[in-house]
This record gives structure tokens, C-alpha cells and sequence, in this order.
């Protein structure tokens, strides 16, 4: 299965350097008038950090995916393996549930790899992913639940502490938590702290209940991005053992966060990439240890949609 460790992630950044863009920061007196360092993720080829991940666990697969693999995805993570089918010469079976958003759709498609939309949610999409990959005899990579994705994931962390060794407290949104669990690994003994909506609030559920729940109504402006049903085992482990804990915050608060990036950086985000921004906007973090680094993941959103 791979090994979940400081180790990992390490590995996991000298395999796919040469494959990704090592994304900028920059340094600035945040909402409450606090040093935050944000870590410019949705700079990230294909739009997002899921790139990382992806990229990573194709590389390790290595001759096992030389026929293709399937995935399901709500939208970031299929266009990350898309992107990484595309840079490493390998086909890609997407499925998405029938709710993602024209615009990543359109934006996987343009890759070439093949779009199967799935009625329902993303839990729909994976059933039938896993079907496909089981009658094909391809490899199927988990959005979040793998020891090479979460590395991959972890090397945005690793890379961020080089360029700003001063954080005190690394921020992460949480979808099924691969991200956040490779901020745990990454991390050096740093504070970190996962946020979630309160409609898709998958690992402090996991917390509240000692595992992972399914949670049945994902009812999130921010659900193309965070809005995973469940946990996954292994996030869930890694997290519980190293999160310090999960701030939950409105929809109108990842709204008013999208809207300061705009107004302060001109930065154009997904809804979801906004979700630690928001918590720091409530004072969420005034107790944490500072500096605060707080990565903004993600830019997938059709410029129309923010506009209006």
C-alpha cells in the first residue's frame, strides 16, 4: 500500500519536481491585521494541488498503468489525473457525478481523457468508477484515500515551510481530508488546523463520532470541491493523530473570502480554495501561534460564475 510519513512526501517532491510548478507566497497583513503567509496553490498547473498527488501516484504505479487507470472525482482531482495522464503519456476514465460544474468538465474533457458522468453524487461516481476499473483490470486511484496521493498532496506543504520557515500554524481546507493529511506529514511539528463548511463537515464528523462517517445531505456552496460524503480510513488516522482540531465556517463567509482574495489580490479562486482565509475573517486562528500560512488550493471556477 505505501508508507503514510515525513519520508514520503519527501520522496514524493523529488519525483514530481520536474513535473509541477513550485507555486509562489506571498507575505501580508491578513483580516484582524495579523501576519499570514498564503501559499498561492491555485497557480498550480491544472488549476489546483490535486495535480500533486496525481502525478505522484501515476509515477508509482509506473508499467501497472501503462493501459490506463479510473478515477472518480467531484471535479479538481479528475482534472489533476487528467493532467497527469496527459504529461506521462497515459490514458485517464473519469467519473463525475452528473452535479459537477460545466466548467471542469469541459476543462478535463480538453485533456483527452474520457468524461463518464454518473447520476447522483460523488459517492455514486465511485461505485461505478471502481466497477469499470474491476471489469477492465485497470488501476483505480482514490481521490483522497492513498498513501502516494496524500504525499503528493504533502508536498505543498513541504515546499511552502522552505519558502516561509517562519509559519507557526499551517491552514487547510478539508475535503476528504488528502490535503490535510499531508500537511500532517509535512508539517515539522507545526500547528494544523483543517476547516470544512458546516454543509459538508466530513472530518469533524469523523472526529465527533471516533471515525468515518457517511454524511447524507452535503448541502455546501463549496461542494464541488469539499464536498466528500466521508472521510477517508487513512486520512481519518492521520488527521486524528496530528490535526489539531477542524474550524467549521458559513457559506457566506467562503463567499466574502473569495471576495477579498479578488479585492486585495486580484486573485480569481474557487469558492472552497477560500476556506481558511474565511476562518482567519472570524478570528478563528487568534489563539494559534503566528505566523499563519494558510494555502489557497485552488482556481477552477468559470470567471462568469464569480463575476455574477
Amino acid at each position: 500500500m505505501g508508507r503514510s510519513d515525513s519520508q514520503s512526501v519527501d520522496e514524493a517532491h523529488a519525483r514530481i519536481l520536474k513535473w509541477i510548478r513550485v507555486t509562489p507566497i506571498i507575505r501580508m497583513q491578513g483580516p484582524g491585521a495579523r501576519p499570514v503567509v498564503l501559499k498561492l496553490e491555485c497557480l498550480q498547473r491544472s488549476g489546483s494541488f490535486k495535480l500533486r498527488g496525481a502525478i505522484n501516484k501515476l509515477m508509482v504505479l509506473g508499467e501497472k498503468a501503462e493501459e490506463g487507470v479510473v478515477t472518480a472525482s467531484g471535479g479538481n482531482h479528475g482534472l489533476g489525473v487528467a493532467w497527469a495522464g496527459w504529461l506521462l503519456g497515459r490514458s485517464v476514465n473519469v467519473f463525475l457525478p452528473s452535479s459537477s460544474p460545466t466548467f471542469k468538465v469541459d476543462m478535463i474533457e480538453r485533456t483527452n481523457a474520457r468524461v463518464t458522468k454518473v447520476d447522483g453524487n460523488y459517492a455514486d461516481a465511485e461505485r461505478a468508477a471502481r466497477d469499470a476499473a474491476a471489469e477492465r483490470g485497470l488501476p483505480y486511484i482514490h481521490a483522497y484515500d492513498d498513501p502516494q496521493v496524500i504525499a503528493g498532496q504533502g508536498t505543498v506543504i513541504r515546499e511552502f515551510l522552505s519558502q516561509a520557515p517562519e509559519i507557526q500554524t499551517v491552514v487547510t481546507a478539508i475535503g476528504g481530508g488528502g490535503l490535510a493529511a499531508g500537511a500532517v506529514l509535512a508539517s515539522e511539528h507545526r500547528r494544523v488546523v483543517g476547516v470544512e463548511p458546516h454543509g459538508a463537515a466530513t472530518m469533524h464528523s469523523a472526529f465527533d463520532h471516533g471515525g468515518p462517517v457517511t454524511i447524507s445531505d452535503i448541502n455546501s456552496i463549496a461542494k464541488d470541491s469539499l464536498g466528500a460524503a466521508r472521510a477517508g480510513k487513512l486520512t481519518y488516522k492521520i488527521c486524528r493523530d496530528g490535526l489539531d482540531r477542524v474550524e467549521l465556517i458559513g457559506d457566506k463567509s467562503l463567499i466574502r473570502a473569495q471576495r477579498w482574495l479578488w479585492d486585495h489580490l486580484r486573485m480569481i479562486c474557487e469558492i472552497g480554495a477560500s476556506a481558511g482565509l474565511a476562518a482567519m475573517t472570524e478570528g478563528r486562528f487568534d489563539d494559534d501561534p503566528g505566523p499563519i500560512g494558510i494555502i489557497v488550493c485552488g482556481a477552477n471556477v468559470d470567471p462568469r460564475k464569480f463575476i455574477r
